[in-house]
């Protein structure tokens, strides 16, 4: 079931000369969001469903949005499975989301939002952006070239993950227990921390960069293989395990448990 849907007519597009339409959806029972190809989508939460989508008239009629059990698919239709729908827009009301995933080239551009648990994926090079999120437990994973970027982001439970190029970037952070992981070239990074954090793990494998510099912690465990860099804040206790030529940099005087193999180094940054 796709829910009820209605019809609101909105003008002409551009040069195609269709008439451009808003497709209406209500009583969608979704936990989970799957945006595919090079759409547009915008989320918000709000206390009812309710998927608006913006397109001519084609491409409604080929109805480039499904639910599969608990999840809700946009940029894709069922019938319609080699149809490009990269003019189509999507705007997304939702009580509660645990997943919000983006395949493809698309942007997604998600609002404040507060719940339990979330998993935000890019697998591509399309990028999420999200104004604030409240999580107790937050993943964020970017697979490919691909960037997320969350302005504000508040999560006792956090775990960043880049594989490939892509960039994983947030401006201010509450977080108790972190763990970075890179795995290629791509970047980690936060702006400004606003609490000290419990525990710090960071591990990169390839050439990435985890900087943590704004964000001080009780204990930090790093692990590099290959010529990545890891920053981070004032500490009490810091284990690292290098081999290549990785460099670390720290704030404070914690105390050291070191491994290198490698032309890799520890700088005590004051």
């Amino acid at each position: 079931m796709i829910g009820r849907a209605s019809v609101i007519a909105l003008g002409l597009l551009f040069a195609a000369g269709l008439q451009a339409e808003t497709l209406r959806v209500t009583d969608l029972d979704i936990d989970k969001l799957r945006v595919q190809g090079s759409v547009e989508v915008q989320v918000s939460q709000g206390e009812e469903t309710e998927l608006l989508v913006r397109g001519d008239s084609d491409d409604l009629a080929k109805r480039p949005f499904y639910t599969r059990d608990s999840t809700l698919v946009l940029g894709h239709s069922q019938d319609y499975r080699q149809e490009n729908f990269s003019s189509v827009k999507y705007m997304l009301t939702v009580p509660e989301l645990s997943e919000i995933r983006l395949s493809g080239s698309g942007d997604v551009f998600v609002k404040p939002m507060a719940v339990d648990e979330m998993l935000i994926s890019v697998e591509g090079s399309g990028d999420i952006r999200v104004f604030a999120l409240s999580a107790d437990d937050a993943r964020i994973s970017v697979a490919g070239s691909g960037d997320i970027k969350i302005a504000e982001l508040k999560a006792p439970l956090l775990d960043l993950m880049v594989s490939g190029s892509g960039d994983i970037s947030i401006g201010e952070l509450l977080v108790d227990v972190v763990e970075a992981t890179i795995s290629g070239s791509g970047d980690i990074g936060i702006e400004s921390a606003l609490e000290r954090a419990s525990a710090i793990e960071i591990n990169i494998i390839g050439g990435g960069e985890v900087n943590f510099t704004a964000l001080a912690a009780d204990v930090a465990e790093i692990n590099i293989i290959g010529s990545g860099d890891a920053r981070v804040g004032e500490l009490d206790a810091l284990e690292v395990n290098i081999i290549g030529s990785g460099d670390i940099y720290y704030a404070g005087e914690p105390e050291l448990d070191s491994n290198v193999l490698g032309s890799g180094d520890l700088h005590r940054q004051r």
